[in-house]
């Protein structure tokens, strides 16, 4: 009856919208494969809420709403709100220096503030980032103090402030504080003060308990087949992306975040708010919470990429929207943060364009081909291979690009796109359109 008199209460046109996010849902997730859970949720009431694919190939068993799957990095932010519970308790301040809490810590010489690690401006190395680390040291279990001593004696990446890189040492050693603040671990902390006052009953910590409804995580073999995603010890990503969840729970969460009383506004609006750099400039990213637009609307978010799962949350605050895509790897689809953006897109009535390639003639093609360089991003490489166009960043495996027309080139189902520019008969500048509202990305032809 509920949801009867929701349905009621919209207007037709959103309802037009909502069924067409729930047909380009259809379509997306194969129902013989790995595939995801999706939530929508406007003015604080679910649109709509369903699962697509399996949550175990093996047993053919379907992916719901109850679904538990890998959050990843969507635990970030639960840490920012850990943080921020720590100071509207009065137990520390997110300016306090983190060697008062973790006075073995090396800074060399620096003075790095909870708040560089809570936006990834403290220079510290990532361990995730250590050449070879993730290849087999990420499967041994570790405490908190043996992860830490991974990466302590590691360079620092660039000076306190100076930069942004993301980076999952600094969350670890968040959570390291709230341990020290606490006296809990972690887990536990999360548990009692987020996840019970919450009844947030399908939120967990990772590892090898057994877990209600746990979706299996999966991956493309190099040979195109699903196969189970590689083991990692789940203490290891810590309070950087170890938990567990359904979207369910991330919507019961995410009202809890931007509702004013669990976490005051004052606090969420740090949460929100954009990192500063040594130099004035300003880099869009908070507490654990991503700061950009979609079609041109404010819009707050976070990925997440564990082995066999990717996710992504996302919330219009003008709209009032809130879209939640977990997956368990090798769905087939495009990524998570592509479909929330375009169900959202959708939602609100304001759909993303669908792109009609059209063949370019061989002269333009021949001019596409060659070698790109950013101060960004590693060299690109345009070829044309049987009449395609095909894209390579440092020799990674390649991507193939439609063309809309010869200035603008884009991934099928993807929302980024790429501007080309030309002199004369060859291009001579690629502009990638990574972030909506934010300047492009800039690369020009090497010379040869």
């Amino acid at each position: 009856m509920r949801l009867i008199l929701i349905a009621l209460l919209l207007p037709v046109s959103a309802l037009a919208s909502v069924d067409d996010a729930k047909s380009f849902l259809e379509d997306t997730y194969a129902t013989d494969r790995p595939g995801a859970s999706v939530i929508i949720m406007k003015d604080g009431e679910i649109l709509h809420q369903a699962g697509y694919g399996l949550a175990n190939v093996e047993w053919g068993i379907p992916i719901t709403p109850d679904t538990v799957f890998r959050v990843g990095s969507v635990t970030k932010q639960f840490t920012g709100a850990a943080i921020m519970l720590l100071e509207q308790r009065g137990l520390l301040s997110v300016d306090d220096p983190i060697e008062k809490y973790l006075p073995d810590y090396p800074t060399h010489g620096h003075v790095i503030t909870i708040e560089m690690l809570l936006n990834h401006t403290s220079g510290i190395k990532s361990y995730t980032g250590i050449d070879g680390y993730m290849d087999q040291a990420i499967r041994t279990d570790l405490t908190t103090d043996e992860l830490i001593d991974v990466f302590r004696n590691q360079p620092m990446d660039f000076a306190p402030g100076d930069d942004w890189r993301y980076n999952n040492s600094g969350y670890v050693l968040l959570g390291a504080i709230i341990e020290a603040v606490s006296g809990q671990s972690y887990e536990a902390f999360i548990a009692d003060n987020i996840a019970v006052p919450l009844d947030l009953n399908d939120t967990y910590y990772g590892g090898p308990k057994l877990i209600p409804n746990r979706a299996s995580g999966y991956r493309m073999g190099e040979d195109g087949n699903i196969e189970n995603a590689a083991f990692l010890s789940m203490t290891q990503p810590h309070a950087a992306g170890s938990l567990l969840s359904t979207t369910g729970d991330l919507a019961i969460w995410h009202k809890a975040l931007t509702g004013g009383e669990f976490i005051h506004d004052d606090s969420y609006e740090m949460m929100t708010s954009v990192a500063n750099l040594n130099n004035g400039e300003t880099f869009p990213y908070g507490y654990g919470l991503g700061i950009g637009q979609m079609r041109s609307r404010d819009m707050i978010s976070h990925g997440g990429g564990i082995h066999g799962f990717t996710c992504y949350s996302l919330y219009l605050p003008d709209e009032d929207l809130y879209v939640a895509v977990l997956t368990n790897g090798a769905t087939g689809a495009p990524g998570p943060g592509t479909i929330a953006k375009k169900i959202a897109a959708m939602t609100v009535g304001d759909p993303y364009p669908d792109r009609v390639p059209t063949e370019l003639g061989d002269a333009d093609l021949a001019g596409l081909a060659g070698t790109y360089v950013s101060d960004e991003f590693p060299p690109v490489e345009l070829s044309v291979v049987e009449g395609e166009i095909h894209m390579s960043f440092n020799g990674s495996p390649a991507d193939v690009l439609l063309a809309e027309s010869r200035e603008l080139l884009f991934e099928e189902d993807a929302i980024d796109y790429i501007e080309v520019e030309w002199e004369g008969p060859q291009a001579r500048r690629l502009m990638f359109h990574f972030e909506e509202g934010a300047p492009p990305e800039i690369a020009e032809r090497a010379e040869e």
